[in-house]
């Protein structure tokens, strides 16, 4: 055979081969790793865990999913930067205390007083949701699966909280500036403690307690240290699935969809197992000895904080935005 005809031939085999190799081809696995600096075995965590079996089940092999909880990668803010820069694809944060970091009025959805209940506090999430990831998306995130924590109370290891000023001269816990400015508003010092350092804050003196859900006060043993727990229900906190915008768009169409179908869908999961783990983890707590206490006057706390709302419109225009986009939702 001549070469002229043994190229031909060699380039005939290989057209008519090629079909059954693409046929064979494996198609790319995508990694999904994902965190959350909360404990496991919290309503979020169990939400996370429910996402990622979720995804790798619907996605066939294409996405290999995977979870980290507390912190194994270490703290919220170094989660949030490694997802930002592409360590993570996800990460479950607080819109305030997360990519508030670079969108300040975030720190609005955990404002005191401002939602009426859980269900109004899940419309609010939802209905932000578009507007959220808009903010975010020139930090390389998008935002899905708004999840309600349950409202908080406060917990210390010196006194029971009746009324404002039975906060004076304790030092109080708080994620993010609203924190802080609603803390020494009612009398407190308000400070900055990493999520998990809390206990050994707690344990040796430097605070004297925090606030939070009772799920969350649960689950990370915080009650072990600080024995006197009111019903202040002065915030309600939540989560959004923070994703990093660059891989989102580089997944196939059917892919994008999957992930954020059960993004929504774990937290809709979440959002429903709540309540109820906030009343059971309530109950444990005391069982195991916490003193629970309801305040003489919900309304003397709402006094004290109410100038706050008009001092942040008056940070600038993108918060009194914010802050009218926000309580619109009814």
């Amino acid at each position: 055979m001549k070469p002229r005809h043994i190229a031909a031939f060699l380039a005939l085999l290989a057209f008519c081969l090629s079909p059954i190799f693409a046929a064979g081809a494996k198609e790319e696995v995508y990694k999904m790793r994902t965190s959350t600096n909360l404990a496991p075995g919290g309503t979020v965590g169990q939400a996370l865990k429910f996402f990622v079996e979720n995804v790798g089940k619907e996605a066939g092999g294409r996405i290999k999913a995977t979870a980290n909880y507390g912190n194994e990668l270490g703290s919220q803010r170094e989660q949030v930067e490694m997802t930002k820069t592409g360590s993570l694809e996800m990460v479950v944060s607080a819109p305030g205390t997360g990519p508030g970091a670079w969108v300040p009025q975030l720190q609005m959805f955990e404002f005191p007083y401002l939602f009426k209940d859980e269900a109004h506090y899940v419309r609010v999430l939802n209905g932000m949701e578009a507007e959220v990831s808009r903010l975010v998306a020139p930090h390389n995130f998008i935002a899905v699966g708004g999840q309600n924590m349950g409202f908080r109370h406060m917990l210390n290891k010196k006194r029971p909280i009746y009324e404002p000023a039975d906060l004076a001269g304790l030092k109080m816990r708080g994620p993010n500036p609203v924190y802080i400015s609603m803390f020494n508003a009612l009398g407190a010092a308000g400070t900055t403690t990493d999520w998990n350092e809390i206990y050994n804050a707690i344990q040796t003196g430097v605070i004297d307690g925090m606030e939070a859900s009772p799920d969350m006060i649960y689950s990370m043993k915080f009650h072990e240290v600080a024995r006197y727990l009111s019903k202040t229900n002065h915030i309600a906190a939540a989560v959004y699935y923070f994703f990093r915008k660059d891989w989102v768009e580089s997944l196939p169409a059917d892919l994008q969809k999957l992930v954020m179908d059960n993004a929504r869908k774990a937290a809709a999961y979440q959002n429903e197992i709540d309540i109820k783990a906030q009343k059971a983890s309530l109950d444990k707590m005391i069982a195991a000895g916490v003193q629970v206490n309801e305040v003489r006057d919900l309304n003397q706390f709402k006094e004290k904080i109410k100038p706050m709302l008009d001092q942040y419109r008056a940070k600038g225009p993108e918060w009194a935005d914010f802050i009218a986009k926000i309580t619109a939702i009814q």
